[in-house]
């Protein structure tokens, strides 16, 4: 990313507290602040592009280097922002603690500087922070050699030597939970749920190399519920997961500090939360989380990005269910403005996320043209290409085109989706195959009975789907039988989910 388009997204992401902190940081310095001149202007105004903006601040501030401005500001903005960390943030407070002991210990402050070492070591001892305790520890420990060791008996020096080693194994075994359940993450997030036997095998031979939670360890037991929650997820054992996210919740209760540095952990936990609800089709559970997740409170613009983010992809996601397209569309129109403004925040597989839901709103609605763009935004580029949820964009955008009348399209692009399904048994893949053959076909012949016998055959196909564990959890995001229900019964999507979740 060039540095003016990070030095755009650092100050659109500013909480008015950062800005007022800026100001009153800035008014503090001496000399030319042509800096924030640059900062009032990218404010206040919008610009297409950086050459736009250049052009724009030298003709207002004639003689000032932009380039010199731009990067100046830049770093300003940092060093707020750090102040403020330093202000607020328990790690970052701890971290200075440390720091300042050396500057006390080169001023000869002996007995001060290992004073403000214990308290550190209490503080991240208590709190979990094993890395900062264990270079609190070793700063001890060479102070103490520095110093010759003055009333330190080699017995206290065991002690202490043995209190570092503990730490330093304590780290190693949460560092080896820690790295499989990132495994299990990433395989989630880039090859999705199971499909198959061979998937299935892979996922238990990382599970069967989990330790168990050490014990008294509140973040080894973070770690440990973190991967079993995805691993239920994975396999799509929505009920198991949901109970694996609410001993997670539990522990966010109990043990706050441990969500201090990864706030997105928690919102993590509340999405796993929300996904096995709606899973598991707990819609009055899932609505009463939902008004809890609009009370939470973040302290930055990426933390309230991501929870309105939850808010629309779950509760649109309910009325998509439920077939209530003309809510999920007032929930769009609600929640759009603002998420799109800071969509770049997110990662690509929610951006991705976020377009496919819209596609289905628009879809439900019968708004074929707004689906079709907003789809395109996923399928128009090669960052989305390696995402599990973009096999999901591919076929909802053959639904779309089958809606369009391009059969002779659907045709050409059904052989190139085939190409990609896995060829490893005949029933893997059993939904997708079995949409891309209705589509197939075609415009579907008038005769009633035609196709009662069509949606006869075709329902016998997904009712295997439903009981298979490998194919199932696809339907999770979309009911694509409903879509071929509506087709061949001549109703309309939002009838047919209705009268589902009545059944």
């Amino acid at each position: 990313m060039a540095k003016a388009d990070m030095l755009s997204r650092l100050i659109n992401t500013l909480t008015k507290a950062e800005k007022r902190y800026f100001r009153l940081y800035t008014a503090l310095q001496q000399g030319n602040k042509d800096y924030v001149n640059l900062f009032n202007m990218m404010e206040r105004l919008s610009f297409r592009s950086t050459a736009e903006l250049k052009q724009a601040f030298q003709q207002q501030y004639a003689g000032c280097s932009y380039e010199v401005c731009s990067k100046y500001l830049y770093k300003v903005l940092l060093d707020c922002l750090l102040h403020l960390r330093m202000q607020r943030h328990p790690t970052a407070t701890l971290t200075a603690g440390i720091l300042k002991c050396d500057i006390l210990f080169e001023r000869s402050l002996h007995e001060d500087a290992l004073k403000q070492l214990h308290k550190a070591q209490t503080t991240a001892s208590a709190n979990e922070k094993q890395l900062l305790q264990l270079w609190a520890q070793q700063q001890e420990m060479q102070l103490l050699q520095q110093m010759n060791f003055p009333g330190i008996t080699e017995e206290d020096l065991s002690q202490k030597q043995a209190a570092i080693q503990q730490t330093m194994q304590t780290m190693q075994q949460v560092r080896q939970q820690t790295s499989l359940y990132e495994t299990l993450r990433h395989h989630l997030l880039y090859r999705g749920s199971t499909r198959t036997v061979h998937q299935q095998n892979t996922i238990d031979a990382l599970t069967a190399g989990m330790p168990p939670p050490v014990p008294h360890s509140a973040t080894s037991l973070k770690v440990h519920l973190l991967f079993e929650a995805h691993y239920h997820l994975i396999t799509s054992d929505y009920p198991a997961a949901l109970q694996a996210f609410h001993k997670l919740h539990q522990l966010l209760d109990t043990h706050p500090e441990l969500f201090e540095d990864t706030p997105a952990d928690h919102l993590l936990i509340v999405e796993g939360i929300l996904d096995s609800l709606r899973a598991g089709k707990h819609y009055e559970e899932l609505f009463s989380f939902i008004d809890k997740v609009k009370r939470l409170n973040g302290d930055s613009v990426y933390f309230d990005i991501l929870r309105q983010r939850l808010l629309f992809i779950y509760e649109a996601g309910a009325y998509i269910d439920s077939g209530n397209f003309s809510l999920a569309l007032t929930l769009l129109q609600q929640y759009m403005p603002g998420i799109m403004k800071n969509i770049l925040l997110m990662d690509i597989s929610k951006q991705a996320e976020i377009y496919l839901h819209m596609t289905l709103i628009y879809l439900g609605n019968e708004d074929i043209n707004n689906a079709h763009n907003s789809l395109e935004q996923v399928l128009q580029s090669n960052l989305y290409s390696t995402l599990p949820i973009y096999r999901t964009c591919r076929l909802v955008h053959l639904l779309i085109q089958y809606e369009l009348g391009n059969y002779e399209y659907i045709r050409y692009e059904t052989r190139a989706f085939r190409r990609h399904l896995q060829p490893d048994t005949k029933r893997s893949y059993l939904l997708e195959r079995t949409v891309i053959k209705f589509l197939g076909n075609g415009e579907i012949p008038t005769v009633t009975a035609y196709r009662a016998a069509l949606w006869k055959k075709i329902n016998a196909s997904f009712e295997k789907i439903k009981a298979d564990k490998y194919e199932r959890q696809q339907l999770k995001l979309f009911d694509f039988s409903a879509w071929i229900e509506a087709k061949l019964k001549r109703k309309s999507l939002s009838a047919v989910l209705q009268e589902k979740t009545r059944n």
